[in-house]
């Protein structure tokens, strides 16, 4: 019985090294990159809930993960603001593929527009977020890129950047 018992503790052994070994693999992978969020996401001052909401960041929006603490990834802001911490449960890594896609759809989408009646440019992506300016018609914007029906619209005149449904914009044609 003894040769059993010591082939046994051998396997054990081997098993629980080789467990450790990629248990050390998984917890060392660099969390950094593009992910996707997967609802909408408050964006907290530290890696936990008792720190405060710096802001939420709708479903859908792709972040720049520069690393993690537990299970908190830490994002950087694409417009300088501060980094902040987002659960790990609510963003997922987009993959490369879905990147090109991405980038390619916007292309597609970023250029030059105009609205083409009075409307509101909001903080987010839909009715629920607070109107931040009105833009009366015929005024051009510049379009980042397309979230659902809503287009991310900035200004070449350094005001605030917001979101406008994409019903009232069409693409920008020299007159």
């Amino acid at each position: 019985m003894k040769p059993f018992s010591r082939t046994a503790e051998f396997g054990f052994r081997l098993l629980l090294a080789a467990f450790l070994l990629s248990a050390e693999a998984a917890a060392g992978q660099s969390p950094q990159g593009t992910y996707l969020t997967t609802t909408d996401v408050h964006v907290r001052k530290g890696p936990g809930t008792n720190y405060e909401v710096v802001t939420t960041i709708p479903k859908g929006v792709k972040v720049n993960v520069v690393g993690r603490e537990g299970a908190w990834l830490k994002v950087e802001s694409k417009h300088g603001n501060k980094p902040g911490y987002i659960n790990e449960q609510y963003a997922r890594p987009v993959q490369d593929q879905q990147t090109a896609q991405t980038k390619t759809v916007v292309a597609e989408v970023a250029g030059p527009y105009r609205t083409i009646k009075e409307t509101d440019l909001r903080e987010g992506p839909g009715l629920q977020y607070r109107v931040a300016a009105k833009l009366p018609a015929d005024v051009k914007v510049n379009v980042l890129r397309a979230e659902g029906d809503w287009l991310r619209v900035e200004s070449k005149r350094g005001n605030k950047p917001g979101y406008v449904e994409k019903r009232d914009l069409e693409r920008w044609t020299e007159r």
